[in-house]
């Protein structure tokens, strides 16, 4: 098994075993190891902060799918649920884990899969995550997946499903970030959509995100659309499930927010984004506050603004 740190040179063979580490993934392993998987080694190669992951090959997938038994092999058995520990070792606990298929013919130039194949949430202890992995495999033959591969003429000599093993991101908020614009192609703008808790459900169509496209070169935003979010996916207290939970209104009217980027005492040093203060908006939407000694700052504001677009020359 490839350890789980350290980064190959370029060109390193892959270990042939049914577990690598997600560092070692590089665009020559496609066939071992999915696009999903080659994307990861290119980030964490790069210095990027990705949670922290394990590869199992479609080696693996190949050897269980060909053995026709119930199960999976007890030397997979051990190698994933090894190197699971291992992993919960690196961090000190139990971790509560993402099982997410990274197949051969997936996130390719070609095809992207998206949606296609399986990613199961919130599995924690090693009889739970060998039972996803099981499921992501599974999954592979429902009907969806052959009318796909029909539809877009990819061979069976692609067929293999690799899994990915990661640390779940208990996120507050989460999307998805597209380099380019994905129906445009304008090279110029980075498209942005983003909703409350896990990312599950931007990625999977089942709320109307938030969406920002904002210019590369001068860092504006281009277009922005709040999206409706009645729900969110929240990790459980505990971690070990997955939750869907409404989204409420904690004030329920338009704020007035004072805020800071900055730290506080024990932060050593590390920024982050403070709320300092909150209250109502006392302006009326679409007419700005009465000029007068009591005009706050959002007032004023409003009132220059809807002076300027009256023409009556304001300053």
């Amino acid at each position: 098994m490839t350890g789980l740190h350290g980064q190959p040179p370029a060109g390193a063979a892959l270990d042939p075993g049914y577990v690598v580490a997600t560092e070692s993934c590089l665009p020559e392993h496609v066939g071992s190891v999915g696009g999903k998987a080659v994307g990861l080694g290119s980030l964490l190669r790069a210095g990027q902060r990705v949670a922290a992951s394990f590869v199992i090959t479609a080696a693996a997938y190949r050897d269980y799918v060909s053995s026709g038994a119930r199960g999976l092999s007890p030397a997979m058995r051990e190698a994933i649920g090894d190197t699971y520990l291992a992993l919960c070792d690196c961090r000190g606990a139990e971790l509560t884990v993402a099982v997410r298929s990274s197949a051969t013919i997936e996130d390719s130039t070609e095809a992207s899969c998206a949606g296609q194949f399986r990613t199961y949430l919130g599995a924690a202890g090693v009889e739970e995550v060998l039972e996803q992995v099981e499921q992501c495999w599974i999954a592979a033959f429902e009907p969806q997946i052959g009318s796909y591969r029909a539809a877009r003429q990819l061979e069976a000599a692609d067929d293999g499903v690799a899994v990915i093993v990661q640390e779940l991101v208990d996120a507050r908020a989460a999307g998805v970030m597209f380099t380019q614009h994905p129906r445009t192609g304008d090279r110029s703008l980075i498209v942005i959509e983003s909703s409350y808790g896990l990312g599950e459900a931007v990625v999977g169509g089942e709320v109307t995100p938030d969406l920002f496209e904002v210019n590369r070169i001068t860092r504006s935003i281009h277009d922005s659309r709040i999206g409706a979010k009645p729900f969110e996916h929240r990790l459980a207290p505990g971690g070990r499930s997955v939750l869907t939970l409404p989204v409420e209104a904690k004030v329920g009217r338009g704020l007035d927010v004072e805020w800071a980027i900055g730290s506080v005492a024990g932060m050593a040093g590390e920024q982050a984004l403070f709320t300092l203060q909150v209250r109502p908006i006392t302006a009326g939407t679409g007419r700005p506050a009465a000029a007068g000694p009591n005009l706050d700052a959002v007032g004023h504001i409003l009132d220059r603004l809807a002076s300027r677009r009256a023409g009556d020359g304001a300053p």
